[in-house]
C-alpha cells in the first residue's frame, strides 16, 4: 500500500540459517483473508532475497487476535469471532488467503514488478549508479544479464551526489601588493623530499 524506498546495503533482514538479505522497502502491507477479512501490516519489509513472507505469530497476538487449535491448523479469532484460518503444511503454519495471491495474472504482476525492481536496483549500484536512460540503453543491447526492463526508485545517493552547496558570501579582496596573503601547509608526506622534508607551505599573494 505505502512503501519506502532503501538503498542496496543500507538495511539488511537476518534470517534463520544467519545470513543477511537486503531489505529494498518498509511499509504498510495489506492481507486480504479468504473469509473476506482485511489484514494491515505495518512495517512490513520487501527482501528480494526472501523466498516466503514469514508472519510472526506475536505479532499478531500483540494486535489482539486469538488462535484456537484444531486438528490440521488454527483458527484465528478477533472479540471472538472468527477471522481466518491457518493450516499446517510441511511443518510451516500456512495462512488461508484470498484466491489473489494464487498464481494468477495479478500475483504474476506483483512478483514481476518487484524482481524487475530489485535487479534494477542492483544494476545502477554495479554500474556506479548511471542513469536511468543508460541502463536502458544496456538492456536494449543485451548487456545487462537477464535484466529485461529497467525500474529505479528515487536513489538516496544519487540525490546526495547531484545536491550542490550554499555559495559562499562575496569575499573581500586586496587592492594592493601584500595586503592579503593565502597560506595553506600540507604534510606529512609519506616520501620525503630530497632535501629531508616531507612538508610544503604555499603562500598565493591575493592582489596579483
Amino acid at each position: 500500500m505505502d512503501f519506502h524506498h532503501y538503498p542496496v546495503g543500507s538495511q539488511t533482514a537476518m534470517l534463520g540459517n544467519s545470513s543477511e538479505e537486503d531489505v529494498l522497502e518498509v511499509g504498510i502491507y495489506k492481507l486480504t483473508i479468504r473469509r473476506g477479512n482485511t489484514l494491515l501490516l505495518h512495517d512490513a519489509i520487501y527482501a528480494p532475497g526472501v523466498q516466503v513472507c514469514p508472519l510472526f505469530l506475536v505479532s499478531v497476538i500483540k494486535l489482539g487476535f486469538f488462535f484456537s487449535s484444531h486438528t490440521d491448523g488454527l483458527y484465528i479469532l478477533y472479540s471472538g469471532n472468527l477471522f481466518g484460518h491457518v493450516t499446517l503444511k510441511n511443518y510451516f503454519l500456512v495462512l488461508d488467503l484470498d484466491d489473489c495471491y494464487d498464481n494468477n495474472n495479478t500475483s504474476s504482476t506483483c512478483v514481476s514488478h518487484y524482481d524487475s525492481l530489485s535487479n534494477s536496483v542492483k544494476w545502477h549500484a554495479r554500474l556506479g549508479h548511471i542513469g536511468q536512460d543508460r541502463m536502458r540503453r544496456l538492456v536494449k543491447e543485451g548487456l545487462l544479464d537477464q535484466l529485461t526492463e529497467v525500474k529505479l526508485p528515487r536513489c538516496e545517493c544519487c540525490l546526495a551526489g547531484k545536491a550542490t552547496t550554499k555559495s559562499f558570501s562575496k569575499a573581500s579582496r586586496a587592492s594592493s601588493p601584500l595586503e592579503l596573503i593565502h597560506s595553506e601547509i600540507c604534510g606529512p608526506m609519506s616520501v620525503k623530499d630530497r632535501h629531508g622534508a616531507n612538508y610544503f607551505l604555499t603562500f598565493i599573494e591575493d592582489y596579483s
